[in-house]
């Protein structure tokens, strides 16, 4: 059986994406998921274990996190709930945005091999940062402010360190210069104005010199879908725009854990985590994502 599982998965790496997505159409909608799962898991293990060798091991996910965690973590709007509850998605875009991380950080000189720590900021239910537990020897961490969420990372998968952490930094358990690669996704997207630059100097402060931060940010998309005509132009005049978990533009997150959802130009943000870090790419997509170093 497992023999069986390693050649399916040789298969399915190997297929081009566009051959790829012509054959999803023959599929049972019912299995296209599942289908699309198995072929992210694949083809980020094969991307490991090409790099890293013996390093490898191979390791169960685990539980999807619970639904209430979700909610309060990735979720638009009430319209996109389902899809990102489903669990073959929970995964498959997991596998995918890890993959297309490493094939993009290789792209700037990182060496998957010399990986010694990671630090996921704000991890929710671990979506992410678990992944990583197929690297022997590689410390792994994840904080979130939400108690709940770091509550059942601990209770549900073991190999990683969790902590809650506060609205303002520091990061209590993090010595300076002690991790290799942090990543925040959709973090900075609701960290308000007022404690932004606060968190960009504790990033700095806990990298290594020479270790990459990988963040996102509110970008276009977010912009034209979620912001009227006047909010756009005040976001151009002052380079930045928030909305609270009161207006009811605010993604269904911020509203149920009562954050922000924040806006910055694409001049605020190249001022704001370039004070600090060289920025090696600046990718726009649905979450604008950036490449950060710190200097050597």
């Amino acid at each position: 059986m497992k023999r069986l599982r390693n050649a399916l998965a040789r298969v399915l790496v190997k297929i081009p994406d566009s051959l790829f997505d012509k054959l999803l159409v023959f599929l049972p909608s019912s299995r296209r998921n599942a289908v699309m799962h198995k072929r992210a898991r694949a083809r980020f293990h094969w991307y490991v274990g090409e790099k890293v060798g013996g390093f490898m091991v191979e390791t169960d996910p685990g539980p999807v996190g619970p639904d209430e965690i979700i909610m309060k973590t990735a979720v638009l709007n009430k319209a996109e709930a389902p899809r990102q509850l489903d669990p073959d998605i929970y995964f498959e875009k997991a596998y995918r945005q890890l993959l297309d991380w490493l094939q993009l950080l290789e792209r700037h000189s990182f060496n998957l091999r010399t990986l010694g720590s990671v630090l996921e900021l704000g991890c929710g239910s671990a979506r992410l940062i678990r992944h990583f537990r197929c690297l022997q020897g590689v410390r792994l961490v994840g904080t979130d402010v939400i108690p709940e969420s770091v509550a059942w990372c601990q209770q549900n998968i073991p190999g990683v360190e969790f902590y809650v952490n506060d609205l303002t930094p520091p990061l209590k358990f993090a010595a300076d210069s002690c991790v290799d690669l942090v990543y925040a996704a959709s973090v900075f997207t609701h960290i308000p104005m007022e404690t932004r630059d606060l968190w960009i100097q504790e990033m700095y402060r806990i990298l290594r010199p020479g270790g990459f931060l990988l963040c996102d940010v509110l970008g276009r998309y977010h912009q034209q879908r979620m912001l009227g005509k006047e909010d756009r132009e005040q976001l151009r005049k002052q380079g930045h725009f928030t909305l609270t978990a009161k207006d009811p533009k605010a993604s269904l997150s911020t509203q149920l854990i009562g954050s922000w959802d924040v806006f910055m130009t694409r001049a605020e943000v190249l001022k704001a985590f370039g004070s600090r870090f060289q920025v090696l790419d600046y990718i726009p997509s649905t979450l604008d994502l950036l490449v950060l170093q710190k200097p050597r």
